[in-house]
């Protein structure tokens, strides 16, 4: 790569290293290595197990705090891990989860509550997302607002017990604060006219267990120490109300009466939060029924970035982008996919490249390329250039124009926090794709007045185009590129690219290098651990 811009990333990380050094992976020796394994529902993620380990070896005072019904989801990754954490552990804790390559994340500010600390991470050998919602305080209630806050974490991580991977609490403390979260999530007249009024197939099984595994005197003799405000009266008239069969107004007053009493314990006035529930529901019925919205986003608490992957002809660019992009979705990290080769047209772009394209095609050749203008420039007599040439020329300068707009708004993207994976990049040190056409022009002036203009504006929007923040090149071999095309794209286009990316020696660089010629999984899983390192 040539020295005249720079890349500033650090040194690749290699994801089975990684693995490794933090305890996630097994030894190399007769055994499978990280991207032979694959997810497998029922089982304890690597990932997950090491922080459990970590966090019981430090003595962190934790459990998993709510639907431990589902424990065994929450073990392979397919559902969130909520822990409930002792404030005096939460930097050691944070730290732990730092060591084993988690990000964090930030929330909307209207979604975002006190005490509560999400992360991601990113198990090596699967894959697999890991999503951590940390409670710091016990923050409950409706989804909308989690209003009630209820000062009795101390207690419920005492009652908690080690079964199996997690520390999980009691089942009476457990379904104590069931009780709570569910008649404020259901039963309140607001929920119910927003037709929210029936507990979820998933609540009503964890309603079960929780029965089943709970001795209801120890219950109410736990809640007469700790929730002292409510009484075994409202108690059974909670439990009563999250059973199918109660009457709509029994509900209703159950959810108000309940309310009142804990409104000592609320962030705001339980009238206000009825208000701001219904809000927030009519502005999210709003949002993804008629603007067609998806679900709102988070970004990492690190910050945004510019992920530029490059490569010939068949090396699996796109490929490589559409699955990033599904992996980011996936758990609605705000990330956006641009097309730096073949950015959207400008307005001006449209009104100068269709007439083009129109004469082009009625006169039966090929429309303007970088390919025909070079060889149109090195034919050429000096100090002559023809019409034709002279648009290839002007088409090329609002190919860089249109690339230089792509990249303003990737970068400006990523300054304000989301993630920009950018199929192809420009490069000065490529030149066959994607790179300024008139770069190798020894002399434009030669060509008269009109050459050297362009190329002097197309060199300067080139040149505005800085690095990204991650660059990832997949590394193919030109036979390899040419027989994965054949059909496709003619060889003559195709291995003079992948030569190009081939030949170039890259150490040194802080690109990120990857064998393209490796089976798909493989190559998607080191992007993903390269980029996920770096992030």
């Amino acid at each position: 790569m040539s020295a005249g811009r720079s890349v500033h990333l650090r040194e690749t990380q290699d994801p089975v290293d990684f693995g490794a050094r933090h305890g996630l992976l097994p030894d190399a020796a007769g055994k499978p290595t990280a991207y032979e394994l694959g997810p497998t529902e029922g089982h304890v993620l690597e990932l997950i197990a090491a922080l459990c380990r970590s966090l019981d070896g430090e003595g962190i005072r934790y459990c998993h705090w709510k639907s431990n019904e589902a424990i065994a989801r929450s073990e392979s990754g397919e559902n969130d891990l909520d822990l409930l954490v002792s404030r005096s552990d939460a930097e050691r804790f944070e730290g732990i989860l730092r060591r084993l390559g988690f990000r964090d994340t930030r929330q909307p500010r209207w979604k975002q509550l006190p005490g509560v600390y999400h992360s991601y991470g990113l198990d090596p050998a699967t894959g697999a997302w890991v999503h951590i919602h940390a409670h710091y305080q016990l923050v409950i209630g409706d989804d909308m607002t989690k209003n009630i806050h209820l000062p009795v974490e101390d207690a419920y991580l005492a009652s908690s017990t080690l079964e199996g991977t997690f520390k999980i609490p009691s089942p009476a403390f457990e379904l104590a604060l069931f009780l709570i979260r569910m008649t404020v999530k259901h039963c309140t007249w607001d929920s119910l006219a927003s037709f929210q009024g029936s507990l979820s197939r998933s609540e009503g099984r964890e309603l079960d267990d929780l029965l089943a595994r709970a001795d209801l005197d120890e219950v109410w003799s736990l809640t007469e120490e700790h929730f002292p405000l409510i009484s075994r009266e409202l108690w059974e008239r909670c439990l009563r109300s999250v059973k199918p069969g109660s009457s709509t107004w029994f509900r209703i007053r159950t959810a108000n009466r309940l309310q009142r009493t804990l409104s000592g314990w609320s962030r705001r006035a339980p009238s206000a939060d009825t208000f701001v529930r219904m809000w927030r529901r009519v502005r999210t019925v709003f949002r993804r029924k008629i603007l067609r919205r998806g679900p709102v986003r988070n970004q990492l608490a690190s910050g945004g970035a510019l992920i530029g992957i490059v490569g010939g002809d068949g090396a699996g660019k796109s490929t490589a982008i559409e699955a990033l992009s599904r992996w980011l979705s996936s758990e609605n990290i705000d990330s956006y996919t641009m097309h730096m080769g073949k950015p959207p047209w400008s307005p001006l772009t449209a009104i100068v490249k269709i007439p083009l394209r129109l004469v082009a095609a009625t006169k039966r050749s090929s429309t303007s390329s970088a390919k025909a203008l070079r060889s149109s420039l090195v034919a050429a007599d000096e100090g002559t250039m023809t019409l034709r040439d002279r648009a290839r020329l002007a088409w090329e300068l609002l190919t860089a124009r249109d690339r230089y707009r792509a990249y303003r708004r990737a970068r400006r993207l990523a300054s304000n926090g989301s993630i920009v994976l950018c199929d192809r990049y420009p490069l000065p040190e490529i030149s066959l794709m994607d790179g300024a056409v008139t770069a190798r022009m020894k002399d434009p002036a030669r060509w008269g007045r009109w050459a050297r203009s362009l190329a002097g504006l197309e060199r300067r929007y080139y040149d505005r185009i800085a690095s990204p923040d991650i660059l990832i090149v997949l590394r193919l071999d030109p036979d390899t590129a040419v027989e994965r095309k054949r059909g496709v794209e003619p060889e003559s286009s195709v291995r003079p690219r992948s030569e190009e990316i081939w030949h170039m020696d890259w150490r040194g660089s802080p690109a990120i290098v990857i064998d393209a010629a490796s089976p798909k999984d493989q190559v998607l899983s080191e992007i993903r651990s390269a980029i996920w390192s770096r992030l």
